[in-house]
This record gives structure tokens, C-alpha cells and sequence, in this order.
């Protein structure tokens, strides 16, 4: 239960420390004195977004501070102890909101992040604005409420199963889909990708085949320069009388004379180096000089080659090398396009197993949530009664949506079935869904009802309620105020009322006001007596007229609870 609550500067509250009890506690006060600041005041302590509307004007910063004793709540210590949080008794929790900066969130001195506060929040109060009523007429709304009210939590396991299948579903068909848009850009790339490989392919590039033509070319074009230089180097060379000729009979000559001076032996073996290596030479010149033999046409076609090739390079922006490579990746590649029809087959194939898991995890989780719809419509059909709607009946319709299409459907995120509930108020009436035919009153008690059965059994110990009796008046305000009442026998209540039905039985009794201090407005909240309380009740029950009569009233109200 919350027992402590500080508020600084948020809204027109300058500061406020509160102290809460056990059972039911009312907060009373003209509108505008600051009683539902309060409430989002604990709100952000659970976990709410914070703005910096809320921070009082002129102040760097809101400071809310709440103390909830946790001694029995097993749920929240079990989460606090993952997060390396022990607690005992107590959980302290402050929040700072910052006008400028990041705010700051400590639980018991450890810093924790919003999210991690709203996981803290659910396990401690549960809070029901006015515009919770009318959340009634919201089918999603519905789920939540039937999935919480299956006490075994089988419910919302079932919905975690589909929600995980829902998320593999929507990726399989994204991907199939993603896969059919780019289909058609697929094929313009394997249409580029086969002309390019066919145009290489004709090419029949080899390795080194540029530099080779250039070579040739070059020499055709040097030829009669070369072979006249050839030429003249083997007829210097090779013709009689010639170099080659002279060197042999030098050669054979030191040869003879080193049979008579062996010290010439050494220079024999030089000279025959020299001679042979000038032989090999002429080898290769007149090796050089045949290979200038060459028919008219080559020109032209070692031109004509070098031209093909040279605008492969440039269409390419390749050398020739890089060509043959790029040409073996494109065959590499088209060799996988070649599998795409396999590929679309095994994403469909996904596509339609998760499919038929959706609607199999759709229709279990529908299971049980019509056997929870099941055991709370009795309950439910008695609350109302006790709430002075005593020919209620009450239904909950499943109804299946239509699923067909394995890639068109679009599945609900909460579930496969559409949830309605279904109200008779008066005997004869047939029923009709609640938007058709519940009045403000009306459905503000079938809340409450169902804000009974809810908290029946669940570990939180505050429930809040703000304004749950707008809407209605006399015995109906007084109903709704007993069983506020029956609820704080277990949970601790704390209700913002303006019905002096109910305040008249709460156990504790807060008035909210708002003064002037130093030409600025600032909450102020008493606890009252029961003298006090019975002025309060009073000027609720004669609008702000207080006669001796609303006092006579009040008083009996206050003893009668």
C-alpha cells in the first residue's frame, strides 16, 4: 500500500507530504484545487510519462517522492531481485522531472530507467481515471481486461505464444513480398547480366593478350627501320671476312697456341665465351629478323583487335584482366539467379507455416479467453446486482474475423477474434453492445464490477479511483460507495469523490483546497475530524449552502456507514 506520498513543486501544489492508511480514503475539494494533480502525482511514480507542463511555474524542477510498504507483495521484490534491488518492508521511490535535462528515477537509491518503473508500477496500484470508462467501448480494451482477469495467467501466456507468432508471420511476409517487389528489378539485372556475359564471352579475352598485340603492332610498324638494322648487324657479323669469321680464326689460333704456352689456357676459354655468345647472338638476330616476316592483313587485324579490346576497357573501366574476372563473377552469380524460383518457394513455404501458426496460437488463446468470459459473467451479472442494476444481464460475443488470404489478411495484434460486451439493463431488453445502449451511470458501475472481480486474489494492494461515480446519484452512488468500500476491506482505496454518498463511508476523509500564498495559488490538504467531515459532507449535499438540515443529513450519513 502506498503510505507516504511528497509532492514539490508540480502544477499548483508547492508542497505537499501526505500521509496514507489502510482501508478506503476519500479526497474531496472544489474543482481546480489540485486532488487529480495528486493522482498524477502517484501516476508518475508508477511509471507515467512525465512533461514539463507539470513543473510549477518559475521552477527548474518537480520532486515526487512515495513510499509503499511491500512486505507480502512477492511479485515486486521477485522483479526488484533481477534488478540487483533487495527489499524488505518498504520500496521508496523518487522522481525528478527536470525542465531542462534528463530527469532522474531512483528506486530505494538505485537509479532505473521510465520503463523499468512502469514494470515496478503494475505490481503496486492500479488506477482508474474517469476516462477509464469509457475505454469500455474499445474491443482492444476488452482483451486486456479479460486476459487480467484469468487469475491462472494462462491467458496472457497464450497471448505472449501469439503475439511471437504474429511477429514471425509479418517477417515471413515481409520478406516475401520485399522479394516479389524486387522481382522485376531482379530480372533487369539478370538481363544486364547475361548481355555483358554473353559480350565478354564473344570477346574471348585471354590473359596478357593486350600487351602482346601492342608489341606485335609496334614491331610491323618498326619493321623496315629493324630489319635494315638486322641486317646490317649480320652482314657486319656473318659475310666473309666478317666479325664472327675473325673471332673464329683468333679463336682456333690462341687454341694452337696454348697446346705450346699452357698459360694461355685461361684465355682460350675466354675467347671461346666470347666467340660462342657472339654466335648466339646472331641467332637471335636473325631470329629477330624472321619474325619481321609478316602477311599485310595482320595489321589491320592486330589494329582491329586492339580497337575491340580497347573499348571493352573503356566500357568496363576495367584492364582486360580485371574483365576476365568480373565475366567469372558474373557467372558465378547468374548461377544463383538461376535458384531465384527456389528461393520464392521456400519464402511462400515460411510464409504459409507461420500463417497456419497465427491462427492455431489465435484460436487457443480465444480458447481460453471464453472460459475466462465464462466464469465472470455470474460474477459479474452479481456485482451489478449489488451496484442496483438488478435485471443486468451480461454476455461476451467472440466473433471470428475473416481470414483468407495468406499474404492479404492482416492480423489483429489482439487476436484472430473480435470481443464485444454485451448489455441488457432493464428485464425484456435484448442484449446490445455497450456503446449502443449503456448510459454514463450505467458504465461506470459495470467498471467498478469489473474493477472488483479483477483485483480479487492479485497482489496489488492500491486501487485508486477517480470520479467512478460521475454520472450517478441517490441509492446508485450509494451502492458504488459500498462496494468501494467492500474492496478496501483488502485492498487499500483511495477515491476522489464529489457524491457525499460516498465519502460519508470511507474511513479517512482528505479535503483538497487551494489558497493564495505570496500572490500565488498553492494546494493545500487536511485531514478532517468528524465534525469537520460532517461540514464537508454537508456543503457537498446542499451545493456549498450549508443548513442545519445538510448537517442533520451529514451526521446520519457519517454514523450510518
Amino acid at each position: 500500500m502506498l503510505s507516504h506520498l511528497s509532492i514539490k513543486n508540480m502544477a499548483i501544489i508547492e508542497h505537499l507530504e501526505l500521509d496514507f492508511k489502510k482501508n478506503m480514503t476519500v479526497l474531496t475539494g472544489e474543482t481546480g484545487a489540485g486532488k487529480s494533480i495528486i493522482i498524477d502525482a502517484i501516476s508518475l511514480l508508477l511509471g507515467d510519462r512525465a512533461s514539463t507542463d507539470l513543473i510549477r511555474h518559475h521552477e527548474e524542477a518537480a520532486v515526487i517522492e512515495g513510499i509503499f510498504e511491500v512486505t507480502e507483495n512477492k511479485p515486486v521484490k521477485k522483479y526488484l531481485s533481477a534488478l540487483g534491488i533487495e527489499v524488505e518492508d518498504q520500496l521508496l521511490i523518487k522522481r525528478i522531472v527536470k525542465r531542462v535535462g534528463n530527469g532522474q528515477i531512483r528506486v530505494n537509491g538505485e537509479l532505473l530507467s521510465a520503463t523499468q518503473l512502469k514494470e515496478i508500477g503494475q505490481y503496486l496500484v492500479d488506477i482508474h481515471v474517469q476516462h477509464d470508462t469509457h475505454r469500455l467501448f474499445q474491443n482492444e480494451y476488452n482483451y486486456q481486461l479479460i486476459d487480467h482477469l484469468d487469475l491462472t495467467s494462462e491467458a496472457a501466456e497464450k497471448n505472449r505464444a501469439y503475439q511471437l507468432a504474429l511477429a514471425t508471420y509479418n517477417q515471413a511476409k515481409q520478406e516475401y513480398l520485399s522479394f516479389k517487389r524486387n522481382a522485376e528489378e531482379t530480372q533487369r539485372r539478370m538481363d544486364l547480366m547475361i548481355f555483358q556475359k554473353n559480350e565478354i564471352e564473344k570477346a574471348q579475352l585471354k590473359s596478357g593478350e593486350f600487351e602482346e598485340l601492342e608489341e606485335r603492332r609496334n614491331l610491323i610498324l618498326n619493321s623496315d627501320k629493324l630489319h635494315k638494322t638486322y641486317s646490317q648487324i649480320l652482314q657486319s657479323l656473318t659475310s666473309d671476312g666478317g666479325a664472327l669469321e675473325r673471332l673464329y680464326h683468333a679463336y682456333t689460333s690462341t687454341q694452337n697456341l696454348s697446346s705450346i704456352d699452357e698459360t694461355l689456357t685461361p684465355a682460350v676459354g675466354q675467347m671461346g665465351d666470347i666467340y660462342y655468345g657472339l654466335e648466339d647472338f646472331v641467332n637471335v638476330i636473325s631470329s629477330k629478323l624472321d619474325e619481321l616476316n609478316y602477311y599485310p592483313e595482320e595489321l589491320e587485324e592486330i589494329e582491329m583487335r586492339l580497337n575491340e579490346l580497347q573499348q571493352l576497357k573503356r566500357k568496363y573501366r576495367l584492364e582486360i584482366n580485371e574483365i576476365i574476372h568480373y565475366y567469372e563473377q558474373l557467372v558465378n552469380d547468374l548461377s544463383l539467379f538461376e535458384d531465384a524460383g527456389h528461393y520464392e518457394e521456400t519464402l511462400y513455404a515460411a510464409v504459409e507455416q507461420a500463417y497456419h501458426v497465427v491462427i492455431s496460437k489465435g484460436e487457443e488463446l480465444n480458447e481460453r479467453r471464453m472460459e475466462v468470459a465464462d466464469g465472470i459473467k455470474e460474477q459479474l451479472v452479481k456485482e451489478l446486482k449489488d451496484l442496483q442494476l438488478f435485471n443486468a444481464q451480461f454476455d461476451v460475443e467472440f466473433k471470428r474475423l475473416a481470414i483468407e488470404d495468406r499474404l492479404e489478411t492482416i492480423f489483429f495484434t489482439h487476436g484472430i477474434y473480435d470481443i464485444q460486451f454485451l448489455l441488457s439493463a432493464n428485464k425484456g431488453e435484448p442484449l446490445k453492445p455497450l456503446n449502443k445502449i449503456a448510459s454514463g451511470g450505467e458504465l461506470s458501475r459495470i467498471m467498478l464490477a469489473l474493477k472488483t472481480i479483477l483485483h480479487r486474489g492479485q497482489c496489488i494492494s492500491t486501487i485508486i479511483f477517480d470520479e467512478i461515480d460521475t454520472g450517478v446519484s441517490g441509492q446508485v452512488a450509494s451502492s458504488i460507495g459500498v462496494k468501494m468500500k467492500d474492496i478496501s476491506k483488502e485492498k487499500q482505496v483511495l477515491c476522489i469523490s464529489h457524491l457525499p454518498q460516498v465519502a460519508s463511508l470511507a474511513d479517512h476523509h482528505l479535503h483538497v483546497s487551494k489558497h493564495e500564498k505570496n500572490g500565488r495559488t498553492v494546494t493545500r490538504v487536511k485531514e478532517l475530524s468528524f465534525e469537520e467531515r460532517m461540514k464537508e459532507i454537508a456543503r457537498m449535499l446542499s451545493s456549498d449552502n450549508i443548513t442545519e438540515s445538510a448537517l442533520l443529513n451529514a451526521e446520519q450519513l457519517l454514523l450510518q456507514k
